[in-house]
């Protein structure tokens, strides 16, 4: 800058020159020229192998520009593999790579200014090794055994031998062949598949037992295995149930191991021919039942006849022979009922209302129980547990009906509340039995109760029905304000499982869950 000053009479004037120097402030941080690196590398590469330069540029100036690079672990331990020259940028290889032990490195570099405080950004890298044919090719088992029949025909199967290559690239390029072993060209393997086949068996220069070295290549490294195969004589019979079904009756209290039936197929061959196991072949059967080489049925876990799997359990047995010829059976399992279930009330408590003036023996309510038990463990007879006289004196249930009636005339207990308990027991031996309250407020006649529009309510509806679907309008006559409620209850039938909903105010019934 120059500045002058002015002698206001003379008019006389000097002039001096100001230097203003701007010192910096660190208020950049530093910038990389990308914010993804990308390198592909070879998993053969050495320690030391240049992976990939990062660069960083700061606006600022002096120590404040001055920059330096780390790495920094962002998951996992990726930066371990790696090491960055703090000055230059320079990401090299610091521990050997393995294809198979990882594939794709990811991690954060740090660019770190000089200025106070320090200003910093980062980038990410993306390390990609590339597989390289390093490990041989493996077999799954070192001894395959296989069993043919002197009949078997040209293209006959024998077996399947399989072997797994940790190199990515070379599984496609694995080839099979047979070393030794096959002088009179008996086998042929498919050097893609593994499968073994027949190729021609002449019977009379057949051999009883061949071993065949094999071998996997995937153009570089080979393995080898064996597979051994036996002849067998003929197999021409298959194993034969004297019926193909069977029926059982079993309780569903039975305990574990419990034997069920005995099955026997037999099959007239001879040797390994006609020796038979069996083998149950329903997934569901198998987690519930278990058979040995006897033919013996056993229960492997607790049964319950209201479950899942119902009354009837149907088990598919079949019997292979030595050969792999099989016969088959259906065993139906009838699960006979043990009394393990309580009686379930339709409703966890009832609430009633009714005029002092109803006549005597007029119904109350209805107290509906039900049981998943059959027979006379699921007949259901109804008691009143009264805690006073003045209850029983008034109150009575039909044992069988479960409805409850007035017995006395009710006048002069207006404003009375009763409070009973009934109970539900069922016919078993011994009998289970449910208990429920049972609140009745008596009330003046002229107090008027709320009284549905209809007496009940039918309604059929799709299982796909939309969550929210508004179902029925329920509506109730009263000259109050009604408030609505869905009666909470035990069973499926009272909504246990909350499918249902139904809005206070208005009455309005919506789907609230998927049926």
């Amino acid at each position: 800058l120059r500045v002058r000053a002015t002698d206001s009479v003379t008019g006389a004037h000097a002039e001096v020159f100001v230097d203003i120097i701007l010192e910096d402030v660190n208020d950049n941080s530093p910038v990389f020229h990308q914010k993804t690196y990308v390198a592909t590398l070879s998993e053969a590469s050495i320690i030391g192998t240049s992976v990939v330069q990062v660069k960083a540029t700061d606006a600022d100036s002096g120590q404040n520009k001055a920059i330096s690079y780390h790495l920094v672990s962002n998951h996992g331990n990726s930066s371990q593999f790696f090491h960055i020259d703090s000055n230059s940028g320079l990401i090299i290889i610091a521990k050997p790579l393995d294809y198979e032990y990882l594939n794709e490195y990811s991690f954060l570099v740090r660019a770190v200014d000089s200025g106070v405080p320090t200003l910093s950004s980062d980038a990410t890298v993306h390390v990609i090794i590339t597989d390289l044919n390093d490990n041989a090719p493996v077999f799954t088992q070192q001894l395959y055994e296989a069993k043919i029949s002197e009949y078997a025909r040209q293209g006959s199967f024998v077996t399947s031998i399989k072997a797994t290559d940790l190199d990515s690239t070379d599984r496609e390029k694995l080839e099979y062949s047979i070393l030794s072993g096959n002088e009179d060209m008996n086998f042929l393997i498919d050097s893609k598949t593994g499968i073994i086949t027949v190729s021609h068996l002449k019977k009379e220069m057949i051999k009883p037992f061949y071993i065949l070295n094999v071998s996997i290549s995937d153009g570089v490294f080979r393995s080898s295995a064996q597979v051994h195969i036996a002849v067998m004589s003929s197999n021409l019979h298959t194993p034969t149930f004297t019926q193909s079904q069977y029926e059982v009756e079993l309780s569903e209290n039975s305990p574990l191991q419990t034997l069920v039936t005995e099955l026997n197929a037999v099959d007239k061959d001879t040797g390994i021919y006609g020796q038979v196991t069996y083998h149950i072949l329903n997934e569901f059967a198998k987690d519930s039942f278990n058979i040995n080489d006897k033919g013996q049925l056993f229960t492997a876990e607790k049964l319950d006849r209201e479950g899942p799997t119902g009354k009837v359990i149907p088990i598919s047995i079949m019997a292979k022979d030595g050969g792999g010829k099989v016969g088959f059976c259906v065993v139906n399992i009838i699960l006979t009922d043990f009394n393990d279930n309580d009686p379930k009330f339709r409703s966890t408590e009832y609430k009633v209302s009714i005029p002092s003036d109803v006549p005597r023996g007029a119904s109350i309510v209805r107290i509906l129980a039900s049981d998943a038990d059959e027979g006379a463990n699921a007949d259901i007879s109804y008691t009143l547990e009264a805690k006073s006289e003045s209850e029983e004196e008034n109150f009575e249930i039909n044992q069988y009906s479960g409805t409850l009636t007035t017995k006395e005339s009710l006048v002069g207990l207006e404003d009375e509340v009763f409070q009973i308990f009934v109970k539900a027991s069922d016919g078993g031996s011994p009998p289970r039995e449910s208990i429920v309250p049972v609140t009745i407020r008596i009330l003046p006649p002229e107090v008027q109760l709320p009284k549905f529009s209809e007496p009940f309510y039918t309604l059929s509806i799709s299982e796909d029905t939309s969550i929210g679907t508004e179902l029925d309008f329920i509506r109730a006559e009263s000259g109050e304000s009604v408030i609505y409620h869905l009666i909470k209850g035990n069973t499926h039938e009272s909504n246990v499982d909350d499918i249902f909903v139904i809005d206070k105010q208005n009455g309005r019934l919506k789907l609230e869950k998927a049926l």
